[in-house]
């Protein structure tokens, strides 16, 4: 299987991987995109195509600002409760519209809940994808504060971390600036997927 599935990338650098599901989206997108700029810092997106649809000009943005975009799905279903050319259909449209906006394609997908199995991992390879990209770190922001946020983040910092956010609540929106600002004071950089694969020491 040409797919590594991987949720922490093996480095001793002082670099994270901040990632952000289920947008882009019309407000916090920008926001995101803001913060990250104010602190000379990059991420990687896992997008939705029905999200990025009607928001190619985002993905351009999100691309022009040095972050990365992965593929989420189309509908943010599960890719486990569907047949092979549902799966193409969900991961190939999304990655078409990241190749339409941006005309790169990263070849990194996470599946919906991370939930796959060796059909998706065989779908996704046969649509040139070679991460399966899951996490070290769930502050499970789409149900905590922007206190809880920052504190469960800070709380599993370490080189190579791979942090799970969704940019699409406002208590992420409010978090991110403080988390960016401290891990910066612990000498950590936010870094995209990609720069962290270059920091790996063993894979």
């Amino acid at each position: 299987m040409a797919i590594t599935t991987i949720r922490k990338v093996p480095t001793s650098a002082p670099a994270v991987c901040l990632t952000f599901d289920d947008g882009p989206h019309s407000i916090y997108t920008p926001l995101a995109l803001e913060a990250l700029q104010r602190y000379n810092s990059h991420a990687t997106w896992f997008v939705l195509g029905k999200q990025a649809q009607s928001r190619l000009n985002l993905l351009t943005d999100i691309y022009l600002g040095g972050n990365d975009i992965g593929v989420h799905s189309y509908d943010h279903i599960r890719l486990t409760g569907l047949s092979r050319s549902q799966i193409a259909s969900q991961l190939g449209r999304t990655k078409a519209l990241i190749q339409e906006a941006t005309g790169q394609f990263w070849p990194y997908f996470r599946p919906t809940d991370g939930a796959f199995n060796q059909t998706v991992l065989e779908v996704a390879d046969s649509l040139g994808f070679e991460w399966n990209v899951l996490w070290s770190v769930d502050p499970r922001d789409y149900e905590a504060s922007t206190a809880q946020i920052i504190s469960r983040v800070l709380a599993g910092v370490q080189p190579g971390a791979i942090i799970i956010l969704h940019e699409v609540t406002a208590p992420t929106t409010r978090a991110l600036p403080v988390i960016l600002e401290e891990i910066s004071k612990r000498g950590y950089q936010a870094v995209t997927f990609s720069e962290l694969l270059k920091l790996a020491e063993e894979i």
